[in-house]
């Protein structure tokens, strides 16, 4: 077990190097990145800094202050140094150290995805066990048509959809009054259970499914039919067809997770909720690339750990699954 989670925390140190080498490459070389050289051999980014009548030898300034007139193998080492070190570069809009314009917007993206992923997961698992148990039904066949019609709606008209009957059934428009949690846990909730809802609206039709799909498979095991012969009781039964079947779901929901954290900026935008997503829009209109790079970077850190964390709790959920060092992807059932 030991060497397994050396091989996995090895390769998710790998993986990070990759994901920050791309990153590199897409907002500091690649075209209409950092990158770009403008008219006169200059970067595009110390034309925006240097603002309308300024001199070549300003932007020429700019452009040494930020490091942009070295070779671009320097720049990637100086970045990849810089990382090593927990540094994420300078904000050439807000003039300071790159984690300090990201940090107070994580807690507000946070949020959404650790009250959403809730969410998605208890109604999905619900649904999904009331369908198995019923399989056939009439109330199964409702469940599954509605979860295929849930997929088939985009978030934004969810989000948009839901603050239109709260304002026509309550008055409240609830698009405009986040608050931080710190400030008002009270507020902090009513600001943020619309968002938790519209954003797993989509996956608790997914879970649900999937959850339904391996709870039938469960049922159809050895230990399962021995359990229901000895007249266990219905919640006893369930659990163990619960930790049985949950595999699947645990996967995709490390995935899912890490995803949300990044990928809730339509329900950010709409609900106006200063996020790492909003953030990232806003770092785009001023072209600012060490922010935009650190959310991206950010994002994926948070993808690789929820995906690690997932491969180590394998074996807590389900018993049966096994761990053999001897494989580097490791995992056997």
């Amino acid at each position: 077990m030991k060497r397994y989670v050396i091989l996995r925390v090895g390769w998710a140190i790998v993986t990070l190097f990759l994901v920050a080498s791309f990153i590199f490459f897409i907002f500091f070389v690649l075209p209409g990145g950092a990158g770009r050289k403008g008219p006169g051999g200059v970067s595009s980014v110390a034309v925006l800094l240097a603002g309308r009548n300024a001199r070549l030898a300003d932007m020429r300034a700019i452009e040494r202050e930020l490091g942009l007139d070295q070779p671009i193998a320097v720049q990637y080492a100086r970045y990849i140094g810089r990382l090593a070190r927990g540094d994420l570069g300078f904000s050439y809009a807000a003039g300071a150290p790159v984690k300090h314009v990201i940090l107070p917007a994580v807690p507000a993206s946070l949020s959404i995805a650790v009250g959403a992923s809730f969410v998605w997961v208890t109604a999905g698992i619900a649904v999904g066990v009331i369908s198995a148990h019923g399989r056939g039904s009439w109330g199964d066949r409702a469940a599954m048509a509605a979860a295929l019609a849930a997929l088939s709606i985009p978030v934004f008209v969810v989000a948009l959809m839901g603050l239109a009957l709260l304002l026509r059934f309550t008055g409240i428009y609830a698009g405009n009054r986040h608050v931080p949690l710190t400030e008002n846990p009270i507020a902090w909730f009513e600001a943020m259970w619309l968002p938790w809802i519209c954003l797993a609206f989509p996956l608790i039709a997914v879970y649900a499914r999937m959850v339904r799909s391996s709870v039938v498979g469960v049922q159809g095991e050895d230990y399962i039919r021995t359990s229901w012969a000895k007249g266990l009781r219905k919640k006893q039964l369930i659990r163990h067809e619960l930790r049985g079947s949950l595999t699947p779901v645990l996967t995709m929901y490390g995935l899912d997770f890490g995803l949300l954290l990044g990928g809730s900026i339509i329900i950010e935008t709409i609900f106006r909720i200063p996020g790492l997503g909003s953030l990232l829009l806003g770092s785009r209109a001023f072209y600012d690339f060490p922010v935009m790079a650190g959310i991206v970077l950010l994002f994926s850190v948070a993808i690789v750990v929820a995906n690690l964390i997932v491969d180590l709790l394998y074996g807590v959920l389900d018993p049966r699954v096994t761990v053999d060092a001897t494989i580097a992807g490791g995992v056997t059932a």
